[in-house]
C-alpha cells in the first residue's frame, strides 16, 4: 500500500523505528532524507559525508553538523545502518516491494556473501615480464600521465613497427598492467588538479581519518578478510562442481566409437631429433624481442591442402554449370547472321570423364591406405 502524500517508502518503514531514549524525532518527509544519506554514507565511507556537508550543509542536510538538533538520529540510523539494520530507503530501493516493516533481514537472507571490499589503488597484478620490458612500461606509462593520451598515440603511431612498444596496443597481454599504471601515475601527479582537487583530498581525508582511528584499519582488514574467505569458498565450491562434471565425462561409454583414420608412425618418427615442447610459462615470461623472433617471416608460406572428393564434385559441377554460352554478335543488315563456331561435344566430355579417372584414382589411394599395415 502506498503512501498518501506520494512518497514511494512503505507507511511503516520508518513508523515503527524507536530511536533511543532523548532523541529528537524528525519530521516523515526529514527521517525519509536522513535515512537515504545515512546509507550512502554507510556505502561510501565518511570522507563522502564531508563533502555532503561543505557542498550542502545547510537546509535539508543540516544534520550533518555536529550542533544540529537531529544530528543524534542521524548517528543513531547510521550505526544501525552499518549493523545491518537498514531498510529499502535507506538501501535505495523505494520502489521496490517489500514487507510491512521495511527491515533489511529479507535482504540479508537474499544476500550472498560479504561486502565486496574497495579495489586498491596502487596495486596491479605484476604479469610475466622481464627486467628490461618493465623499465620500459613504467617509463613510457609514467611520460603518458604527465604529457597525456594523445602523447601515447603519437608515441604508438612512430613506434608501429617496433616489437619493444607492442604492448601499446589494446590486443597486447601487457596493455592492461601498462593502463593500470598510467591510471596509478595520473592519480599522483594530477589529483590536485583534476576535478578540482578531489581525489587529492579524498586520499589525504582518509589518511586523516586511519590516523586519527586507528581501529579503522582494523576494521577494513576484517572486512578484507571475509570477502578473501569467501571468494575462497566459491573457488572450492567451484571446483567440486568442475571435479563432478569429471566423473561424469569419464563414466562415458568411450568403447562405443567408430575408427575415422589411422596415423602410423614408423622408425623415422622415432629417431627424429625434435626440440623440446615450450611450456606455457615460457611463452609468458618471454620477452618482447623473443616474442617477435617466434612470429612466422614474411618468408614463409602455408601449404594449401590436398583436394578431396567433395572439391573434385565441386568443380565438375561448376564446369558444367558455369560454361559461357557463345556470344551473338551483330551484324550488318544485308549479310546473314552471323554463327558462332559450335564447340564439340567431345571435348567437354573428355574433360569430364579425366576428372572423373582422378577421382577414381584418389578414392583407391584412400582405401589402399586404409587397408594398409
Amino acid at each position: 500500500m502506498a503512501a498518501t502524500d506520494g512518497t514511494p517508502a512503505p507507511p511503516n518503514a520508518l513508523d515503527d523505528l524507536k530511536p533511543p531514549e532523548g532523541t529528537v524525532l524528525p519530521p516523515r518527509g526529514q527521517r525519509d532524507i536522513i535515512e537515504k544519506t545515512a546509507g550512502y554514507v554507510a556505502r561510501n565511507g565518511g570522507p563522502f559525508e564531508d563533502r555532503l556537508r561543505s557542498a550542502q550543509g545547510q537546509g535539508k542536510l543540516a544534520f550533518l553538523n555536529k550542533e544540529d538538533a537531529y544530528r543524534p538520529y542521524y548517528e543513531w540510523r547510521l550505526a544501525e545502518i552499518k549493523a545491518g539494520r537498514g531498510n529499502q530507503i535507506s538501501a535505495g530501493r523505494q520502489g521496490e516491494a517489500g514487507g510491512d516493516t521495511g527491515v533489511s533481514s529479507k535482504g540479508r537472507e537474499e544476500r550472498k556473501g560479504p561486502e565486496k571490499p574497495e579495489e586498491f589503488m596502487f596495486s596491479a597484478r605484476m604479469p610475466n615480464i622481464s627486467a628490461q620490458d618493465l623499465e620500459i612500461v613504467r617509463l613510457t606509462a609514467l611520460f603518458v600521465a604527465k604529457n597525456g593520451r594523445s602523447w601515447m598515440t603519437a608515441l604508438s603511431q612512430r613506434e608501429a613497427g617496433n616489437f619493444q612498444f607492442d604492448f601499446l596496443r589494446p590486443q597486447h597481454s601487457l596493455y592492461q598492467f601498462f593502463s593500470r599504471l598510467v591510471d596509478q601515475y595520473t592519480e599522483l601527479l594530477m589529483g590536485d588538479s583534476v576535478d578540482e582537487g578531489r581525489p587529492q583530498k579524498k586520499r589525504i581525508t582518509e589518511l586523516e581519518a586511519n590516523s586519527s582511528n586507528r581501529f579503522r584499519m582494523l576494521e577494513r582488514a576484517k572486512k578484507r578478510a571475509e570477502w578473501v574467505k569467501y571468494q575462497e569458498a566459491q573457488k572450492v565450491a567451484k571446483e567440486e562442481q568442475e571435479e563432478k562434471e569429471k566423473v561424469a565425462y569419464a563414466q562415458i561409454d568411450w568403447h562405443d566409437f567408430v575408427v575415422v583414420e589411422t596415423i602410423v608412425f614408423d622408425e623415422r618418427d622415432e629417431e627424429a631429433q625434435l626440440p623440446a615442447p615450450t611450456s606455457l610459462n615460457d611463452l609468458q615470461s618471454a620477452s618482447l624481442e623473443q616474442k617477435a623472433a617466434m612470429r612466422v617471416g614474411s618468408d614463409r608460406r602455408i601449404e594449401e591442402a590436398m583436394p578431396t572428393f567433395n572439391d573434385y564434385d565441386q568443380f565438375t559441377a561448376y564446369n558444367q554449370q558455369t560454361t559461357p554460352a557463345p556470344a551473338v554478335q551483330p551484324t550488318p543488315p544485308a549479310t546473314s547472321a552471323y554463327q558462332p563456331p559450335h564447340q564439340p561435344e567431345d571435348e567437354e566430355s573428355a574433360r569430364i570423364a579425366e576428372l572423373r579417372a582422378d577421382r577414381e584414382r584418389a578414392r583407391a589411394a584412400q582405401a589402399a591406405a586404409k587397408s594398409g599395415p
